[in-house]
């Protein structure tokens, strides 16, 4: 008789009602992703020797380094446009 009531009380706790489960929703964030640089932006900037100690050798060395730093100021804003992609 016991293990009637038993069965009885299992049976009338599992016809309880449930509240509804949501299902996790599924979320997407797009992760940014490094962009490989290409090897010619890496290269070193160029270094200009002084030849010898004349006003014409500080000119020409003055219009190689310049000829040199916009070069290399062209580079990095390359490099720059680069890291403004992103990849999902």
């Amino acid at each position: 008789m016991r293990s009637a009531v038993l069965i009885a009380i299992a049976l009338m706790a599992g016809c309880r009602s449930c509240p509804d489960i949501k299902v996790p929703e599924l979320v997407r964030v797009p992760v940014p992703t490094m962009v490989p640089v290409p090897a010619e932006l890496t290269e070193p900037c160029a270094q200009v020797a002084k030849r010898d100690n004349t006003v014409g050798e500080a000119v020409r060395l003055a219009n190689a380094r310049k000829a040199a730093l916009e070069e290399c100021s062209k580079r990095m804003s390359q490099i720059r446009s680069l890291g403004t992609e992103v990849k999902p």
